[in-house]
């Protein structure tokens, strides 16, 4: 296990391999590395970094696209006081911020609002809970 922030997950399916986790962290305040679980809990860096989550996730599905690459569903982002929006697709730390809170209400930083993260996959929940 990494000691560094778990930002996001995907999974990938290789041929010949099976499933596995990439795990988007943060280990250093602009720079984001992905890591392949290829057994629970031994996490291998790969070299696909980013300075900014977004473009972590780019540079992933780029590099993995013949992998049959996909992002967990770790639920939908709500903004609070304002619940009328349609919600934005929550990253897995913003999933588990919002789990670990008794009311589900969680402080985002970087959008300065309380939110709100619901209807979070099974898959994602599960290996959270794994994780921990």
């Amino acid at each position: 296990m990494h000691k560094s922030k778990l930002i996001h997950v995907v999974r990938i399916q290789i041929k010949g391999k099976g499933a596995i986790y990439l795990f988007l962290r943060q280990v250093e305040p602009y720079r984001y590395v992905w890591f392949r679980e290829d057994q629970p809990g031994l996490e291998i860096e790969t070299t696909i970094w980013s300075g900014t989550v977004g473009d972590a996730l780019i540079a992933a599905y780029k590099n993995w696209l013949t992998d049959d690459i996909y992002s967990l569903n770790c639920g939908f982002r709500y903004t609070l006081p304002e619940r009328d929006e349609v919600g934005t697709n929550a990253l897995f730390h913003q999933m588990v911020a919002s789990y670990s809170s008794m009311s589900g209400v969680y402080f985002d930083e970087e959008l300065g609002s309380n939110c709100m993260v619901q209807s979070a996959s099974n898959e994602a929940r599960n290996l959270w809970k794994r994780l921990q």
